[in-house]
């Protein structure tokens, strides 16, 4: 996907080998976690976000902060903002399910 080793690479940056702490508000429809995470007293999703390193999910999260975080990123074209039309990655997972994703070795 576009943009996804600069977006782990970032969030590496930010927690890779430190302790993080994830407080867990609910389950999805899978039985996944859900939660939030921090680091060193750090929001981690607010920094993934401020800096173009992650979407807001508006499906799934409401808050509007996380929004608002990322209005700011895309005006400033932080991160995968940059990019004209950047690859959301709900589009990117759906393509890929359709078997229309290109494949490379």
């Amino acid at each position: 996907m576009t943009y996804g080793k600069e977006s782990k690479s970032a969030l590496v940056k930010l927690i890779g080998g430190k302790r993080t702490t994830i407080h867990v508000y609910e389950q999805d429809q899978f039985d996944r976690y859900v939660g939030d995470v921090y680091c060193n007293c750090a929001f981690i999703q607010e920094k993934m976000l401020k800096n173009g390193h992650a979407w807001h999910f508006t499906t799934y999260d409401k808050r509007p902060e996380f929004a608002k975080w990322e209005r700011e990123a895309r005006a400033a074209q932080r991160g995968l903002f940059a990019s004209l039309n950047p690859e959301k990655p709900w589009d990117w997972r759906r393509e890929q399910r359709s078997g229309g994703g290109i494949q490379v070795y």
